[in-house]
C-alpha cells in the first residue's frame, strides 16, 4: 500500500527514481481501471497502490502515471466502491 500522506507528496514530474523510496515493491494487480476518474494520459504506464493496507474490503486506490522518460504526469484517487466523487486535492490524505 501507498499511505496517503506519501501520495499527498507525490510532486508531477518528478523521476520514478526519485519517487523510489517512496513507493511500494509492488503495484496491484487487479487494479480498479473502470472506476478511475478519467483516462490516464496517453502513453503513459500507470502503476495502482492501495491506499489501505485493509483487507476484504473495497478501498481507494491511487494511480500514478509515468512518461516514456520516468516522470511522473499524473496523480489520480480511484474511489472505493459506492463513492461516485471524490475531493478535487490531496488535502484530505495530509490530516
Amino acid at each position: 500500500m501507498l499511505p496517503p500522506a506519501a501520495y499527498a507528496e507525490l510532486r508531477l514530474g518528478a523521476s520514478d527514481g526519485d519517487l523510489a523510496h517512496v513507493l511500494p515493491d509492488r503495484s496491484v494487480r487487479d487494479a480498479p481501471v473502470d472506476r478511475a476518474p478519467v483516462p490516464p494520459p496517453e502513453g503513459s504506464d500507470c502503476r495502482y497502490y492501495r491506499a489501505s493496507g485493509e483487507l476484504l474490503v473495497s478501498v481507494d486506490h491511487f494511480r500514478l502515471c509515468f512518461d516514456d522518460e520516468g516522470r511522473l504526469v499524473a496523480k489520480d484517487v480511484i474511489p472505493r466502491v459506492g463513492l461516485s466523487q471524490r475531493p478535487s486535492t490531496d488535502e484530505e490524505f495530509v490530516r
